[in-house]
């Protein structure tokens, strides 16, 4: 009789959200120049990495129907990656049940590639350090490193340069409510970075000024609704004008606490440190069917930047 030999691990893999985005500029070698200040949530997938010895071929399976299958997926694309630094001879299947939407700017497939990663890597029983995993991760996206840290983190370079946050800057942004806004639209980050160029120098951020504005609230002398900056924001809300007008009625809503993460289209409303008030849930439910009908969804989430290690599983 033949035994296969199975291992599974399973894994949250989160949503995060930038609250604080700064493009500075071009880089030559293709990319931009960041710096961005991260927090994942309590919000995401749920993967189950496997490795089998009877299967003949690496698999990806989803209950999303527009998820694609096939090699362009940052999944499978990590699957390889890993084969290549670490030679093993099962194969790999990945079973994801899919929350985070594509194309909002919450890292969904970049953190689900990391998680791949780190998932192979215990199975293995560890044969690939830290440092090599995010090797690996930024050579599949600029967004994968960040995952691996398991907190919230500061981002530089096209944001493989990864450094966790002081104690004092993760209570702050500890245990935080949050409203994900989901407009029900994907938009392209390859998009927005090349709007970044074609309307050149004058859509960058100030390098000297943002780096002060992180520092003053890394040191305590700036609040959370201070930080909150985004300069894809005028480049989303010019092409995307739902979004814009959506954003002006948030705004007279929360005028604080109202960000669009990463390159969008999620908007988020972030509460402030003793909680939304009553029927906010309500208010915001009516304002994104609205501006969006039935392609809208609103998620109530909270900050997680606490996490001892990265992909923890479910409860």
């Amino acid at each position: 009789m033949c035994v296969s030999f199975v291992m599974k691990v399973q894994l949250f893999s989160p949503a995060k959200i930038n609250v604080f985005l700064s493009v500075l500029g071009p880089r030559e070698d293709g990319f931009h120049d960041l710096l961005s200040v991260v927090t994942p949530l309590d919000f995401g997938d749920e993967l189950e990495v496997e490795l089998l010895e009877s299967s003949q071929k690496d698999e990806l399976i989803c209950d999303h129907p527009d998820v694609p299958l096939g090699d362009s997926n940052l999944v499978l694309k990590a699957v390889k990656a890993f084969r290549e630094a670490y030679s093993f001879g099962r194969k790999v299947r990945i079973e994801l049940q899919k929350k985070i939407p594509m194309g909002g700017g919450m890292g969904g497939g970049s953190g689900n590639a990391a998680a791949v990663l780190h998932g192979i890597n215990v199975l293995l029983e560890n044969p690939l350090s830290d440092s090599k995993l995010s090797e690996l991760a930024a050579s599949i996206g600029s967004d994968c490193p960040l995952f691996l840290s398991g907190g919230a983190v500061m981002l530089r370079g096209r944001g493989e340069i990864v450094e966790k946050l002081p104690p004092a800057a993760c209570r702050i942004l500890a245990d935080r409510e949050v409203y994900l806004l989901l407009p029900g639209i994907g938009i392209p980050t390859v998009w927005a970075y090349q709007r970044f160029r074609e309307l050149g120098e004058s859509s960058y951020d100030c390098r000297e000024k943002m780096e002060e504005k992180v520092q003053d609230f890394l040191n305590g002398k700036l609040a959370l609704e201070s930080l909150l900056h985004n300069n894809f924001e005028p480049l989303v809300y010019d092409k995307f004008l739902g979004l814009s007008v959506f954003r002006d009625r948030l705004l007279a809503l929360s005028p604080k606490g109202v960000l669009l993460s990463g390159s969008g289209s999620t908007l988020f409303v972030i509460g402030p440190e003793n909680g939304f008030g009553v029927g906010i849930d309500s208010v915001l439910e009516a304002a994104g069917q609205e501006a969006f009908g039935g392609d809208f969804e609103l998620v109530k989430a909270r900050t997680a930047p606490f996490e001892s290690a990265p992909f923890v599983p479910s409860p």
